[in-house]
């Protein structure tokens, strides 16, 4: 999607959770507040506001996850010189699909983008998906999932001429299209900040 050219935009604050340096497990999300300003990105964490300026920015990841029978949710990893980070998140206080955050999601996605000045893009790696290792053990259990559910009872419908082993595959191809399409947009790419990959938007 069209980030266009950096702008100085107006500080604006978006209703989003948000999560610090962590990735362990969260049975639901507390910080909520993420902003933008012409100096920097600020969020609410603790109770407490942070802000760091743009020139702190070492990387920008955003995501897509997908949530079987709810739909897909954003998350973006903005990375710090210092080697800390903060994760924006699109998903409900129950990490859930929501389709309004969702909304707010994107426009902050876009905002983020376009608010950040021209002499500091240069020094940040945009970067979508997940690592190279973490998207090969992905595409490896894809791979695993569509053997397992889809090739092996077709096969076995074929060798037994039997109706059953059919639905089964047609049941484990409804299984693993969402960890496909998941599985696609976690593939790692360098992007341009100008023109952000429409499938990392929820």
């Amino acid at each position: 999607m069209n980030a266009s050219a950096p702008a100085e935009i107006p500080a604006a604050e978006y209703k989003l959770f948000v999560r610090e340096d962590s990735a362990r497990f969260y049975l639901k999300n507390h910080d909520d507040g993420v902003y933008l300003s012409p100096k920097g990105i600020g969020w609410f964490a603790g109770g407490e506001a942070r802000t760091r300026n743009w020139a702190a920015i070492k990387r920008i990841n955003p995501q897509i996850a997908f949530i079987p029978k709810q739909g897909r949710i954003g998350s973006c990893r903005v990375t710090f010189t210092d080697g800390k980070s903060l994760t924006v998140l699109s998903a409900s206080k129950w990490g859930a699909c929501d389709e309004e955050r969702n909304a707010e999601y994107g426009r902050f996605l876009l905002d983020l983008h376009r608010a950040i000045p021209s002499d500091v893009r240069s020094t940040i790696r945009f970067e979508s998906g997940l690592s190279k290792g973490r998207h090969t053990a992905m595409t490896v259990i894809f791979v695993i999932a569509i053997l397992f559910f889809v090739i092996l009872p077709l096969g076995l419908a074929a060798y037994l001429r039997a109706l059953e082993p059919l639905l089964i595959a047609l049941a484990g191809a409804g299984f693993t299209w969402p960890l496909y399409r998941v599985t696609e947009a976690a593939h790692p790419e360098i992007y341009d900040p100008a023109q952000i990959p429409d499938i990392v938007f929820p």
